[in-house]
């Protein structure tokens, strides 16, 4: 049996198994297309094609997988929500740390996306796509992919809401304050207004100096009056410039600590482009065809993720692939080099699309 027809066999079984009720047609290309990003290191839909072990031409599966993303029966949303919920049970003893950002993904399109912190990186639970460039977007847009993450938290989780400056919005920081128990803590401009009482400032004026932090409780946030919240000016001293924060939690050192989780999320794209999968060369312009091609590069990246826990959990297997005496590498490439390694050397391996059981006894922080 060949490599990429060992990835495939092993992929196929397993969503096979989780997605029972799923039309097989649809499983079978889903399978296709996960194991022709992982083997194939790129998310275009010619490239993966190649990775296929099939007796049909590559373009005939890059016709079928063309069909998949062009599906509108294909609801990337209800497919995803089973392991986005697995995910997110698993981390459920613990403060779920969720972090929403944007990034540039197919041609001419933008995507929104909100993960779960996990160690040093974010794994995917929902995410929504549309034409446009980098930048800001509508509170609507926001409040939409927040109403898709709300019913997978498990009852009683608690979440803490991490965002960049976009993510300040009056309407949808009173959406979670009205809709949720949510903590959020998200980044503001220095020129926003805030008030307390009668008197009415610049968030800048907050700020002290480099390596201080101070803050202001109970104030309204914009001419729109969001509150009562807190603001925080925070220049630690490895950032060039103050960083403005403003919360519906009550301990301000806290709040900081919480929002320096929130890169991780950059580093989940980065291994979804230049450092992985390409997933921003994938060539397709329709938003919702790339949503669907998301939907095959996210579960790839679950499992990926599963085999660098596993493999950071393992020393024997570990010092194969790494350094002997520090971890060097990212769960995720410590994933990919493992599914690499087993591949040549004629080792099992393990397909999964949510987290190994070491994680119980592991931090998730």
């Amino acid at each position: 049996m060949t490599d990429k027809m060992r990835v495939y066999t092993k992929v196929l079984q397993m969503l096979k198994k989780q997605m029972p009720t799923t039309r097989q047609c649809f499983v079978v290309t889903l399978a296709m297309m996960i194991s022709g990003i992982v083997t194939g290191k790129k998310a275009q839909l010619s490239v993966m094609s190649e990775q296929i072990p099939s007796q049909a031409k590559p373009k005939s599966n890059e016709r079928r997988m063309r069909r998949f993303v062009k599906n509108e029966r294909i609801d990337k949303t209800v497919y995803y929500m089973p392991f986005a919920e697995m995910i997110l049970q698993q981390l459920a003893a613990h403060t779920l740390y969720i972090a929403i950002d944007g990034s540039t993904v197919g041609r001419g399109c933008m995507t929104i996306m909100v993960g779960v912190v996990y160690k040093q990186r974010l794994l995917p639970l929902a995410w929504l796509t549309y034409r446009g460039k980098k930048g800001h977007t509508t509170a609507a847009r926001h409040i939409e992919l927040l109403q898709l993450l709300q019913p997978l938290i498990p009852t009683g989780g608690e979440v803490v809401l991490l965002g960049d400056a976009e993510y300040d919005t009056v309407d949808m920081l009173n959406w979670v304050e009205n809709e949720t128990e949510w903590c959020f803590v998200v980044r503001s401009a220095p020129q926003i207004l805030i008030s307390q009482g009668e008197n009415t400032q610049k968030l800048r004026d907050l700020c002290a100096e480099k390596g201080s932090m101070t803050f202001l409780s109970n104030i309204y946030f914009t001419s729109q009056m969001l509150g009562p919240v807190m603001a925080i000016a925070w220049w630690g001293r490895a950032y060039e410039k103050p960083i403005y924060l403003i919360t519906n939690h009550t301990n301000p050192e806290e709040a900081c600590r919480f929002y320096r989780k929130r890169f991780k999320i950059e580093t989940m794209f980065s291994d979804k482009k230049s450092r992985g999968f390409h997933i921003h060369k994938s060539h397709l312009s329709e938003p919702k065809r790339v949503a669907r091609l998301l939907l095959a590069s996210c579960l790839a990246y679950l499992w990926m993720i599963y085999l660098g826990v596993s493999v950071k959990a393992d020393e024997k297997k570990r010092c194969l692939i790494d350094r002997t005496d520090r971890v060097d590498k990212s769960l995720f490439r410590l994933g990919m080099d493992w599914l690499n390694y087993a591949l040549n050397h004629g080792l099992p391996f393990d397909v999964a699309f949510y987290l190994p059981p070491i994680l119980l006894n592991s931090s998730v922080r």
